[in-house]
């Protein structure tokens, strides 16, 4: 792999994956349908298609969705690694998948193939898994993570791969190393090939966030810093300087849309609790205060869907909710006991629920729900609610989730289990949902 600097364009329009060029060369895009949710039992999988069954690809979300009393979570497809999976990344159509792991190498897959059941799961690894998980993911091709030795040219070493982040139409991957550099490969032409280096933090790069216009990109390290760049010139345009201890998490605040990000204000956390708002137009950041009820520790934070609150797993398996706006704590969400710590977390869009993992399970939570599960400032008084504000989601069971992502259309969502190079045990597996709405 080389690392040579060549010119290319990071967003070429002339290459876009959905709407001109195919890896065929033809003119459109059609990909086979796994099926809207909507059509499919939770039982039973999704119906073969035929190899004429395809269509075009629809990144609207449904309005049922955005107004749904809740959500059904069922995984089909289990994409087993060797190693624990420390990150994934998707194009934003999610036909492509790239999961990052343990022993350096950058994974592929093939989503939509995967999903329509084109190579069925080894019967010895079924009962390994919950009975819906009867497809095994499709690999469709992998490479290298290579630290590029800038003392020694010629000089590589294989990096596990503690971030990833993709183009929305996997023109190109940002790689993170534990040396601290960033490598920038392509994906759809001379797959896998280093084109540039990223050179300024020093320990393993743990968060990877593309910038909403996609010219740059955001990046934290086990060094502390959080660093801004222009992927077009490849140098620093800001720096991030006010956290303590190693990055966990960042993202950008959802604006008209739940999958429309504001490019001035986000939201980074740090392994040792510390959860900052930053508005690109000042200089300081904002600090969440820390919750007399949690510990400080946060491996994972999110955004509501609107954007007006925020929710912070701790290591103490609650989930602390905030007001954006004037940044105090609103409550808690307590796991059942001996759950284990809350390693991700992350927002549905209907504005109710969201998804906390903890070494246990997965639990989709109703935030709508007051129960004796819930902390607030009445935490003398006694709940007499006996309500479960949550239902378990199948799948995972006794690993730390690395990651959980949900697609734009919130028909998706893959859940990957690793510990990020922190602690915790693995499944060493991604899995693949279909989501359908409940009325």
């Amino acid at each position: 792999m080389s690392s040579e600097d060549e010119d290319i364009d990071l967003n070429d329009d002339t290459t876009s994956q959905i709407e001109t060029i195919t890896d065929d060369g033809g003119e459109t895009m059609d990909i086979e349908d796994p099926l809207p949710s909507t059509r499919n039992s939770p039982a039973s999988p999704p119906r073969q298609l035929s190899d004429t069954d395809t269509r075009q690809v629809d990144l609207n979300i449904h309005p049922q969705r955005l107004t749904c009393s809740s959500y059904d979570c069922v995984p089909y497809v289990a994409a087993i690694h060797p190693y624990p999976v420390f990150s994934v990344a998707t194009t934003r159509c999610y036909r492509w998948v790239l999961t990052g792991c343990e022993d350096g190498y950058i994974r592929k897959w093939d989503f939509f193939t995967s999903m329509n059941g084109k190579t069925s799961l080894a019967q010895a690894l079924r009962h390994q898994h919950v009975d819906s998980v009867i497809y095994s993911g499709v690999l469709s091709s992998w490479w290298e993570n290579e630290e590029q030795s800038e003392d020694v040219p010629g000089e590589h070493k294989l990096s596990a791969i503690y971030s990833l982040a993709l183009h929305s139409e996997a023109l190109w991957a940002l790689q993170g190393c534990e040396n601290g550099s960033i490598n920038l490969v392509t994906v759809r032409h001379d797959e896998g090939r280093c084109h540039h280096v990223l050179r300024k933090q020093t320990g393993p790069i743990s968060v990877l966030k593309i910038t909403p216009d996609e010219k740059g990109a955001l990046s934290g390290s086990w060094d502390r810093s959080v660093l801004e760049w222009d992927l077009q010139t490849g140098s620093v345009v800001r720096s991030y300087e006010s956290h303590n201890s190693q990055l966990s998490s960042a993202e950008y605040q959802p604006l008209d849309g739940w999958d429309t990000k504001d490019p001035n204000s986000l939201l980074t956390t740090s392994v040792d609790g510390q959860c900052l708002l930053w508005d690109k137009r000042e200089r300081e950041p904002r600090k969440l205060p820390l919750s007399a009820h949690s510990p400080p520790w946060c491996l994972s934070a999110c955004w509501s869907a609107d954007g007006k609150k925020i929710y912070v797993g701790r290591r103490n398996g609650i989930v602390d909710e905030y007001d954006q706006a004037s940044q105090k704590w609103i409550r808690g969400f307590r796991m059942p006991s001996n759950s284990g710590p809350v390693s991700c977390v992350t927002s549905m869009p209907n504005g109710k629920q969201i998804v906390c993992a903890s070494n246990d399970n997965i639990r989709l939570w109703d935030t709508s729900v007051d129960s004796a599960f819930t902390i607030g400032f009445d935490e003398g008084l006694k709940k007499s609610n006996t309500t479960i504000p949550f239902s378990i989601l199948p799948g995972h069971h006794g690993g730390v989730i690395s990651q959980i992502s949900i697609d734009p259309t919130c028909q998706y969502m893959i859940t990957s289990s690793g510990n990020r190079g922190w602690e915790g045990a693995s499944t060493n597996v991604c899995l693949f949902y279909d989501i359908s709405v409940v009325v």
